[in-house]
């Protein structure tokens, strides 16, 4: 049962925990409190009631089969783990410092890579088959992509016709059949999904962190990662989380395709994927989102980002999609070879 708080929030909740603080900073969405027993990290969050117990359920559930590589929550004096104040949610963890500089040499990808996986690896499960299922997720996958494809070919035909083209038009222009390309080969991967999960007659879920990324994560001197934010966690594919794992690396430093190819082996050191779920996480990966949200970033006008740096960003997207698509030939060219 949650604790339904009815003062000021820092202070009210921080009374729940028997934490008096002697200084508090904010560092991005987390409260940082020092207080004589020790720091702590206050972390506010949206989440409903029901939102909050599924949360709370999985943070058990990592304790109860040895997942260890995650900040714990702290419960309050009276064993609830998270209190609420009007339409907040809050909860308390202690607090991890994360090292940027290690004991010996740590590559951050490759740790959460293999945490990741480990993740995966413990909370397995094999679905009971439907079909019916299985085309509802397809089917709502298909028309979102293509209903995102319709608005960039409309979006397309209209600046065509402009006399005079912004920069960032005459980017989006230049690679736009490359990213319809990726679009068709997203489509062909996930029609390969569905065909080999109901070749099988069965597919597997797992406990999807839900928002994989290095700011989620927390390392020790020792290059151990502890995994954060489990707030959207879900019990889906593990394609899915291991796609936005790789999307984030994709968009936060240079790589190329041999190095994808590692950070998948790594993985799958620990937790093979199917043929079936290799197709959807490419599929994943192929889809140029990330393209069309920066037109849609840039149609709104709203003098957030000046041109140049609407172009620079959209350039960078352009070229991660084609190291995705580098990356996707050469696994299936090493699949079809092998």
């Amino acid at each position: 049962m949650n604790i339904q708080v009815q003062q000021k929030p820092i202070g009210a909740v921080l009374f729940q925990y028997d934490i008096y603080p002697e200084k508090i900073e904010t560092v991005g969405k987390v409260k940082k409190v020092f207080s004589a027993n020790g720091v702590y990290a206050l972390k506010e969050a949206k989440m409903n009631q029901e939102e909050a117990d599924w949360f709370v359920h999985v943070i058990r559930r990592l304790e109860r089969i040895g997942f260890h590589y995650v900040v714990p929550i702290l419960p309050t004096k009276y064993g609830d783990y998270i209190v609420r104040y009007n339409e907040q949610a809050y909860y308390m963890m202690p607090w991890y410092e994360d090292n940027t500089e290690f004991r010996h040499p740590v590559h951050p990808e490759e740790v959460m890579v293999e945490e990741l996986a480990r993740l995966h690896g413990l909370t397995e499960r094999t679905q009971e088959y439907s079909e019916e299922v299985l085309e509802e997720s397809y089917e709502t996958l298909k028309r979102r992509w293509g209903y995102r494809r319709l608005e960039m070919e409309r979006y397309a035909d209209q600046i065509e016709g402009n006399v005079y083209l912004s920069p960032f038009e005459l980017t989006f222009l230049t690679h736009f059949q490359r990213s319809l390309y990726m679009a068709d080969e997203a489509e062909k991967h996930l029609s390969s999904w569905i065909e080999g999960a109901k070749h099988k007659k069965s597919f597997r879920s797992v406990l999807c962190h839900g928002k994989p990324s290095r700011k989620h994560a927390c390392f020790d001197k020792y290059g151990t990662a502890y995994l954060l934010n489990f707030e959207k966690a879900v019990l889906d594919t593990p394609s899915r989380d291991l796609a936005l794992l790789f999307r984030h690396f994709f968009q936060s430093r240079p790589w190329d395709e041999q190095e994808g190819q590692h950070w998948l082996h790594l993985y799958e050191r620990h937790f093979a994927l199917f043929e079936e779920e290799k197709h959807l996480f490419i599929s994943y990966l192929a889809f140029p989102e990330s393209i069309y949200q920066a037109v849609d970033a840039y149609k709104k006008k709203d003098n957030a980002m000046t041109e140049l740096q609407a172009v620079t960003q959209l350039e960078r997207k352009i070229l991660t999609m084609n190291r995705v698509q580098r990356f996707m030939t050469s696994l299936f060219e090493k699949k079809e070879n092998e």
